[in-house]
């Protein structure tokens, strides 16, 4: 038995492996989900910026940094004994249950693979299962050593640190606009976007612009608030006033009832005249019109205050959703600029390192290096060509200039 297990553990080690044996979801892939009984529900979804996919009977799950295996019993755990209206061929409807063993996970497409350097057409190339170094160079045309003639590293560097610096002053004067709109939407009179080190320094135009216009906008609003309050206040001090007069017109109105009433019980005992009556009536018709009239303004008036209020109310929402979509626009830039300057960066460091490994080799052969992002940092390594690849590798080619052509010291 010991010798058996010495053997198959010789064998293991004996056995190649490819690139993709533990490979590991990242963002970029896409992935197809099915279940057996459910066709209608085989889905491709792609890993987004965050490590998840989304899928319709489990909502947004993490997969980034998991094995193929792993996702696969996930989505078996999420999914498992889910009942799902289903709808047959014939047009009725059934409920099946998801068992965990109709679950299945592929992915349908891995994220690309990048060749950079002395090739006819750098740039990004599909990913296909063992692909190797030569399989890519060969799709990006093959090496091409006109490049070195017709493009400069050392020039190439330099506008890349232009761009650069340009893009890092862009990112500046949006994280000011970032900052200033957070505080206009929390109606605070200051707001703070440098760190210890950058407020030792003098405070840039960008930002004094920036300041003036949060003083301005909040005293815009303030204005704006205050007149439709004053408006609202003229207009329940209004309803007020005749709320009172309604008050003194009914007490009125109910006195010269009473009057009538009297009146009427005189003239029937024969001590009041058919003239007296007739003049209080008509006393009493004039009260009861000028209490409706009253009733009538004051309903307009309390109509009037309650439209007041929702202007009041919608002047400040609208505030608020202009400063909100004004804030997710510039954060969103602010995002997209720290990507650019990243991926400035990066040129930069691939370009630093092509211009450094210009080196002489008799044979002519190429140097070629594969950088590999591992736990959030690139690492690169020298291989040869019959390297397999992993998806989101970045393939550095350099052509070594001949002995005829090597540069004078």
């Amino acid at each position: 038995m010991r010798q058996l297990i010495l053997m198959a553990i010789m064998l293991a080690l004996f056995i190649p492996r490819t690139a993709l044996a533990d490979y590991l979801v990242a963002p970029g892939d896409t992935l197809e989900i099915s279940i057996a009984s459910l066709p209608e529900f085989r889905q491709r979804t792609q890993v987004n910026m965050e490590g998840q996919i989304t899928y319709p009977l489990v909502g947004s799950i993490g997969v980034a940094g998991l094995s193929l295996s792993d996702i696969q019993t996930k989505l078996k755990n999420e999914l498992a004994n889910k009942s799902v209206r289903s709808r047959s061929s014939d047009g009725t409807e059934r409920i099946v249950y998801v068992y965990p063993e109709e679950v299945s996970v592929v992915i349908a497409e891995y994220r690309p693979v990048y060749v950079n350097g002395d090739v006819s057409k750098p740039g990004e190339l599909p990913y296909r299962p063992r692909m190797t170094v030569r399989q890519a160079i060969a799709l990006a045309g093959g090496l091409d050593t006109l490049r070195f003639r017709t493009r400069d590293p050392n020039l190439e560097e330099v506008d890349l640190r232009t761009e650069s610096n340009l893009l890092r002053e862009e990112l500046m004067r949006q994280e000011v606009l970032v900052a200033r709109l957070a505080a206009e939407l929390k109606g605070e009179p200051e707001f703070q976007v440098r760190d210890e080190e950058a407020a030792a320094q003098p405070i840039s135009r960008n930002e004094r612009a920036q300041a003036e216009e949060l003083k301005l906008a909040l005293i815009d609003h303030d204005r704006e608030i205050k007149s439709l309050g004053r408006s609202l206040e003229q207009t329940q001090a209004q309803a007020a006033t005749l709320g009172r007069l309604q008050e003194q017109l009914t007490k009125s109105y109910e006195q010269q009832a009473e009057e009538v009433a009297r009146l009427r019980s005189s003239f029937e005992r024969g001590l009041a005249s058919v003239a007296r009556i007739a003049e209080e009536q008509r006393a009493l018709a004039f009260a009861s019109e000028r209490l409706l009239q009253t009733e009538a303004q004051l309903s307009l008036v309390k109509k009037d205050e309650e439209e007041q209020r929702r202007q009041l109310q919608k002047a400040e929402d609208q505030r608020r959703l202009k400063l909100m979509r004004d804030l997710q626009e510039a954060e969103t830039k602010l995002h997209d600029l720290k990507a650019k300057i990243r991926a400035a960066d990066e040129k930069i460091l691939y370009v630093g390192s092509l211009r450094s490994r210009l080196a002489s080799d008799s044979l002519g052969r190429p140097r070629v290096q594969i950088f590999r992002n591992s736990k959030q940092a690139w690492e690169g390594r020298e291989v040869d060509e019959d390297t397999e690849l992993v998806p989101g590798d970045v393939v550095e080619v350099t052509l070594r200039q001949a002995p005829a052509m090597r540069a004078l010291p």
